[in-house]
């Protein structure tokens, strides 16, 4: 997969797999949520696999899924969502290029012409949104990018806290931690995976998008697992340098997860909302849990 296949995945994950074998399938029945009981759990949580961004006309949120999260007394994602204004100026760093450098610092002239060209012409972004992807970091823009393919976006983690109100809010990293994982490359190798993928015509990725999405409306995760196995296997043969690999995306993320999981859930019931692609595969937080004694059983509506 290209750099901006690592966009699409991560509104799964933030989650990449490295390699296809029989080993890291699990039947997984269709569902988002499951529920985790026994081995000291207080009191029933529930894991629900999410998709960070999804258009409003596919977002479904069902009376099940409603009924179970209202009966748990804390909301667990995987960064806080609210930030004050000190984080929210670092953070905007972090996104943007140094020293108010721009794409135009890191590229020749020709291929400079090309990006702008490709972005208003064949992309049709607007002149203002071409010139904020050129101050924005590679994975930043390319995340920008699919959203302005999209309509009316939705996001799982935002309703589900403002559904929160008096719950107690908890995370299971820091924004920091997060964006350590997508920024960790040089800014010289990320803008040279962009521009190869540009230029390769990988920009435009809505009709791989809608694959994933109608895989999460199955409420297939097991099928979501695969598309992830698939994607990343074509990434290592088209020579994809970005350095993101499922170790990285996924099974650190789920294994340092795991003992504040099992921590809040001797003291208090939880509902768990995190990416879709944390939840199947061998080092999924599924087959963790259940590796460590839980049961976890699937929700039906």
């Amino acid at each position: 997969m290209y750099l901006y296949g690592y966009v699409k995945i991560a509104l799964l994950v933030v989650g990449l797999v490295s390699s296809i074998t029989a080993k890291s399938q699990e039947n997984l029945e269709k569902s988002l949520l499951w529920k985790v009981y026994g081995n000291g759990v207080i009191d029933t949580t529930y894991l629900y696999g999410t998709i960070h961004a999804i258009e409003k006309k596919d977002f479904i949120l069902t009376n099940q899924v409603k009924r179970t999260f209202k009966a748990t007394e804390s909301l667990v994602l995987e960064v806080p969502l609210e930030m004050d204004e000190a984080t929210k100026k670092e953070l905007a760093k972090k996104i943007m290029y140094p020293a108010g450098k721009s794409i135009k610092n890191y590229i020749s002239e020709a291929d400079y012409t090309y990006y702008q060209s490709y972005m208003k012409d064949t992309l049709k972004m607007g002149v203002i949104k071409v010139k904020i992807c050129d101050m924005m970091q590679p994975f930043f823009a390319q995340s920008l990018i699919l959203m302005e393919q999209l309509d009316n976006i939705q996001s799982y983690e935002k309703s589900f806290d403002k559904m929160a109100k008096k719950k107690e809010k908890l995370a299971l990293e820091t924004i920091e931690q997060q964006l350590a994982i997508v920024t960790g490359d040089s800014i010289e190798l990320q803008v040279a995976q962009f521009i190869r993928d540009l230029k390769l015509g990988k920009l435009d990725s809505k009709k791989e998008f809608k694959v994933m999405v109608e895989l999460y409306k199955a409420q297939d995760l097991q099928g979501l697992y695969t598309y992830i196995e698939k994607s990343m296997s074509e990434a290592l043969t088209s020579g994809d340098k970005s350095g993101l690999t499922r170790e990285k995306m996924l099974d650190k993320r789920n294994l340092n997860w795991i003992p504040k999981l099992e921590d809040w859930m001797s003291k208090k019931s939880l509902f768990v909302a995190v990416g879709a692609g944390h939840l199947a595969g061998e080092n999924g937080l599924i087959h963790l849990l259940r590796n460590k004694g839980y049961k976890v059983e699937p929700v039906f509506n």
